[in-house]
């Protein structure tokens, strides 16, 4: 495909924290590229007038979306670029007989979620915001528990984007890493280089922290129950940067009223959490804003090298296909 006609729809105050400078410019030379004046989202219609002839169009959070309207109005779409991740909604009927590639930048939101994963497994264990907490109220002495992730046996769960990445993370710093995912391959378990369980709760019985990265499936609802938490040992950090529903809340919170375990939620259920929730008033949690994987760079550079792969004839990063729903947030 020689200089595509490449359509972006995502309005330009989302675009600023999406794109930098140089991917914009980067894009702009291997297409002929249309961005959106428009400050507000568009309708499904208004991107058809859009990318009716673009072969190329890329969106985002709350943009349309190659849905009936948009493919059968842009019969030359052959590549959608979705920067931002789940693209689960995008799957139906209308797309089984089209040659429309669907791309998400979720392996970019992934690296960033990861990120925050680290830094939470590091001063949970380490008792860090504990500490300064009883530092305010006087001199405290060092937290007896306090532990380095070298010292640790981390629970994983999930072998997702967000799931391996945190384990190549982990790994510099040498801890034992366990992981729970009943889909991995044998072939994945040996390229990870971790201890495959069968048993979910037995994972959460030997780990000193545990953290959650499936996605949310009927399957995975609430599978962290009552027995994964009542097992998980004193002073475990628990991890939740995945979705609410894949956690027993009220299972969880009568562990964390005991003043058992220490949690860090980036999500709930519902979300956001009731503000009567005790998420917002145990001190042994920490509940913020699905603040993990926003929106930076990383998703606008992928867009870019997604799109420069696909008109040299290779394949997008993480392309999307029917068969990939059942396993994908």
């Amino acid at each position: 495909m020689d200089k595509p006609k490449i359509g972006v729809i995502i309005p330009k105050e989302a675009r600023e924290r999406l794109f930098s400078p140089e991917d914009i410019e980067r894009l702009n030379k291997i297409g002929n590229v249309k961005w959106t004046d428009s400050s507000s989202q568009l309708s499904s219609q208004e991107a058809v007038e859009f990318l009716k002839d673009y072969q190329i169009g890329v969106g985002s959070w709350g943009t349309p979306w190659p849905d009936e309207v948009v493919v059968n109005g842009c019969p030359e779409l052959r590549l959608w670029v979705h920067a931002a991740g789940s693209v689960r909604r995008f799957f139906g009927n209308h797309l089984k007989d089209k040659d429309i590639t669907i791309a998400s930048c979720a392996p970019a939101i992934a690296e960033n979620v990861a990120e925050i994963t680290l830094g939470q497994l590091i001063i949970g264990l380490k008792r860090t915001l504990e500490n300064a907490a009883a530092n305010k109220k006087g001199k405290a002495g060092k937290p007896s528990n306090s532990m380095a992730l070298a010292s640790a046996t981390i629970g994983v769960i999930g072998a997702s984007q967000v799931g391996r990445r945190t384990i190549r993370n982990l790994k510099h710093f040498g801890p034992r890493i366990l992981l729970y995912d009943p889909f991995v391959s044998k072939e994945k378990v040996e390229e990870l280089g971790v201890e495959l369980m069968e048993d979910l709760t037995e994972l959460c019985r030997q780990s000193n922290a545990v953290t959650l990265h499936t996605p949310a499936l009927p399957s995975t609802e609430k599978m962290m129950g009552a027995d994964q938490f009542k097992a998980m040992p004193d002073d475990c950090v628990f991890v939740n940067t995945a979705r609410g529903m894949c956690v027993d809340e009220q299972a969880l919170i009568a562990e964390l009223e005991k003043g058992r375990l220490f949690a860090f939620l980036d999500v709930s259920s519902p979300e956001p959490t009731p503000d009567d929730s005790p998420f917002r008033k145990l001190p042994n949690v920490i509940y913020t804003s699905h603040i993990a994987g926003g929106a930076d760079s990383k998703i606008g550079k992928q867009a870019v090298d997604d799109i420069e792969a696909f008109i040299n004839g290779r394949s997008p990063k993480m392309a999307v296909t029917f068969d990939m729903l059942d396993r994908i947030a």
